[in-house]
């Protein structure tokens, strides 16, 4: 077993984020990087509002991410985390790899999609398929849209897109729609949204150009993209023994991102936030590695 004051538990946004400030404070740390390097960052095609960065896309943050990474001397170590144990002194991180005892733990391993379970939503990924829409909404202004699912982040996804679009529908597979009753409400009151209840997305339609339509019932609706959230999970699972309070699939955090687990930290978004952007995901990794350095110091 390794011993090291922090882990940091993935290498997206907030995890890179989280290392490059423990380096800078000249702590004694370790990230795991897991089966993927950048996380959502290599699903993002294009963005165009994260500051100073221009029209850009997820893979070309990577890259600067990594370059910095490298100029900082911090090495990515390989380890898919199994589970996290609460020690009395601190934790063990046990991986398939490693065992690593420590002080404090970062865990930034976001929210992963689970198997695509629309037929063509991956092979439209990232050509009208989006997974957010505050990331890609504006690509569809004055278009026509759907949103698939029945939670309260479809709910919320669909809200946003109204405002932006011509045409929003809301697949539900349900008989009603779940989730809190103020977003229900402003569902109902949106003039350009069309609920179908009871209802599944058959197939995902495009050409080489990207997607054109949504097959229901045999009926094609045409539609210049889609926002599928049925497939969404969280990664908190290595969680388990540790029992933090959560909701629903997120992980409940104070303001310096310290969990009701002493020495637990969260960052990114597995966190329960009203808003989950890159921006925010790197904010949420600086005052991470901050409040961890501090815990631990406090410590000694």
């Amino acid at each position: 077993m390794k011993k090291t004051d922090i882990v940091i538990i993935g290498s997206g946004m907030a995890g890179i984020t989280a290392a490059i400030y423990l380096r800078r404070a000249n702590a004694n740390f370790v990230i795991l990087e897991g089966s993927m390097v950048g996380g959502m960052l290599n699903q993002l095609k294009s963005i165009e509002n994260f500051p100073g960065a221009g029209k850009t896309s997820g893979s070309d943050i990577l890259i600067s991410l990594m370059e910095q990474l490298r100029y900082n001397n911090i090495p990515l170590v390989y380890g898919n985390v199994q589970t996290i144990l609460k020690e009395e002194d601190g934790f063990e991180v046990v991986t398939d790899v490693e065992s690593y005892d420590a002080k404090a733990v970062i865990v930034a391993t976001g929210i992963s999609q689970i198997s695509k379970t629309i037929p063509g939503e991956e092979k439209f990924a990232g050509q009208g398929v989006s997974y957010c829409a505050t990331c890609d909404g504006n690509f569809f202004k004055g278009a026509d849209v759907a949103v698939v699912g029945n939670n309260n982040i479809a709910l919320e996804e669909a809200l946003y897109l109204s405002n932006l679009v011509n045409k929003l529908y809301l697949v539900c597979p349900d008989e009603k729609l779940t989730g809190d009753q103020v977003l229900i409400e402003k569902i109902d009151a949106a003039k350009n949204v069309e609920v179908i209840l009871d209802t599944n997305v058959d197939e995902i339609e495009g050409d080489d150009f990207g997607v054109i339509g949504m097959k229901i019932s045999g009926k094609t609706i045409g539609i210049s993209g889609i926002f599928p959230y049925i497939g969404k999970k969280s990664t908190t699972q290595i969680l388990n023994n540790l029992k933090p309070e959560m909701k629903g699939i997120f992980v409940k955090a104070n303001e310096d991102k310290s969990t009701n687990i002493p020495g637990l930290f969260v960052a990114g978004d597995l966190v329960d936030k009203k808003v989950k952007q890159l921006v925010t995901a790197a904010g949420d990794g600086a005052t991470a590695a901050i409040s961890a350095d501090n815990y631990c110091k406090l410590l000694k």
